[in-house]
């Protein structure tokens, strides 16, 4: 419950059937406290080309300004997220994304939405398939999940 401040930096590797069967790969990080979810999502949308943000009071994914090829198949790429979270004002922030050594500063602040659930923290990866059906692998590795 006294962590505020989180650094999740990971690897991952898709293969080829990324570039036709993706419609988004997510990434998310989440903390329940006193049963507000602080649902840190994020997710690189293939569709449009951009990364996305999860605001949990709305339940939807919001667009911003950072673009989002498709990752490259067959490659490892690195991701690190800085993100903060204020259980007094039931707030989290998205801070900064470091994707493949490029910096992008965010500073977005969404609201935590109370569902009653028991404390909890976590990190998961998502694949989204687009309306072709086909599957896809991404594999992660050297998570690291830094709290304080």
């Amino acid at each position: 419950d006294g962590v505020h401040n989180f650094l999740w930096d990971f690897y991952f590797y898709v293969d080829n059937s990324s570039q036709s069967g993706g419609q988004a790969l997510e990434f998310d990080a989440f903390q329940f406290v006193h049963g507000y979810n602080y649902m840190i999502g994020s997710q690189c949308d293939y569709g449009r080309g951009a990364w996305d943000t999860w605001d949990e009071v709305s339940g939807r994914w919001m667009p911003t300004s950072i673009s989002c090829p498709k990752f490259s198949s067959n490659t490892w790429h690195h991701i690190q997220w800085y993100e903060t979270t204020n259980t007094n004002s039931h707030q989290y922030t998205y801070v900064t994304l470091v994707i493949d050594g490029h910096v992008y500063p965010l500073n977005i602040t969404r609201n935590a939405r109370n569902l009653g659930w028991s404390d909890n923290l976590g990190v998961q990866w998502q694949l989204d398939v687009n309306a072709s059906g086909q599957g896809y692998h991404e594999w992660v590795d050297n998570v690291t999940l830094s709290i304080w």
